[in-house]
Parts: structure tokens; C-alpha cells; sequence
């Protein structure tokens, strides 16, 4: 009889690294009831983890934000109340498609989000003004992409109102992303490195209108 022994990996230095830096970027709460859960665009395991979230009761409304190369894929997902996006979509076209999608009950809302260059912080600011019309918001599960979360959490706090209570969620990655290279993880280095500056100089922009 003769066995097929699987060698294991040594983790080395630089993947040890990889995996911190990882974790770093990611500081993921863990689920708990709220008012809202708010998905970010970005990846169509995020609309599902958020869905699975609303299935699952922990909040009674959530919103979707639906970049313009999801939009296809999100009018065909298993939606609360069934959704033609992309016919929706046929309004504008493709570079300015991005749209809020909030469903509650048999509710659903479609609001045209105009893209700008920083596509995070553009959500995170269009969140803001959502919740500023919905005032009986006073929690929000907010999910993404765990690498996301960290810049996510710096733009939260940047923008929206601090009386609204926030917990971030990390949508579990699809199988074949799981042992993903190192050089996404240094892309969000790099963006939450500008995030940072950018959001610098609007506090200080802030601050000087205010003494004005």
C-alpha cells in the first residue's frame, strides 16, 4: 500500500508580512443588528454577503451601491423585490452609471450616484447625504472587502454624522481569491495612504472656512 504525502508550506518571511499587512487592513467587527446595512460596490460576494446579512434579519432595509459593471449581474442576483437595473441603466451612459439601490420589505429605491474620481470616499459621501434624509438611521452595518475596510473606517469617520452607530463587516471572499497575491494588498496601502492626505486637507479646508 503505498500513501501520497502532501508537503505543507513553510510560511516564509515575506508571506508572514503579506498576512500581517493583510490583517492590518482589515478590522473587521462581528455582525450584530442594526437599522441599515450599506454594501459598497466592488465585488458581487459583497451583494451577496449583504443579502445573506438581510435574510438573516439583522437589519430591516439595506442599501446596495452598484457600481456600472455590476449592474448586470446585480439586476439577475435573488434580490428582495425583482429589479431590472441595467434597463434602468439605459438612462445614462456607462462611465456615469453607479446607483444607490435601498430595499426594505417590498420597498425598493434607485438613486442615480454621479462617479468621481475617488470612488470610495464618493460612496462614503453619497452615504452621508442618504443618511441626512433618513434620520430614523441610527445604525449601519457597513460591508466590504476585508483589505477595504480599514480605508472604509477612515472615511466614515471623515464624513458621516458620529452619532450614527457603525459596525464594518468583512464579506468572505470568494474560494479562489482566498490566497490572494501581496500586490492587492499594497494597492490599498498605497490608496489608504492618499485617502489620508485627501481627507487631511479637507478637515484643514474645513477649518478654514469655519474661522472665516
Amino acid at each position: 500500500m503505498s500513501y501520497c504525502v502532501r508537503a505543507l508550506k513553510t510560511p516564509t518571511p515575506s508571506s508572514q508580512r503579506v498576512s500581517r499587512l493583510r490583517a492590518w487592513l482589515s478590522p473587521a467587527d462581528p455582525p450584530r443588528n442594526a437599522d441599515l446595512i450599506f454594501v459598497l460596490a466592488g465585488g458581487m460576494h459583497r451583494k451577496e454577503y449583504a443579502l445573506d446579512l438581510l435574510r438573516q434579519g439583522l437589519a430591516p432595509g439595506a442599501l446596495f451601491s452598484v457600481g456600472r459593471f455590476e449592474i448586470r449581474r446585480f439586476s439577475k442576483m435573488a434580490l428582495p423585490v425583482p429589479l431590472d437595473l441595467l434597463e434602468r441603466a439605459q438612462e445614462l451612459p456607462p462611465p456615469l452609471r453607479h446607483y444607490f439601490v435601498f430595499f426594505q420589505g417590498q420597498l425598493v429605491q434607485v438613486e442615480h450616484v454621479p462617479p468621481r474620481r475617488f470612488g470610495t470616499l464618493t460612496e462614503i459621501e453619497a452615504l452621508a447625504h442618504w443618511l441626512s434624509r433618513n434620520p430614523e438611521v441610527n445604525s449601519v452595518l457597513v460591508a466590504s472587502s476585508g483589505p477595504h475596510l480599514r480605508r472604509i473606517r477612515m472615511c466614515c469617520r471623515a464624513l458621516l454624522n458620529p452619532k450614527v452607530e457603525l459596525a464594518y463587516l468583512a464579506a468572505p471572499l470568494p474560494l479562489s481569491d482566498g490566497d490572494a497575491p501581496a500586490k492587492p494588498d499594497l494597492l490599498e496601502l498605497f490608496k489608504l495612504t492618499i485617502y489620508w492626505v485627501l481627507l487631511k486637507f479637507r478637515s484643514r479646508d474645513s477649518q478654514d472656512r469655519i474661522r472665516r
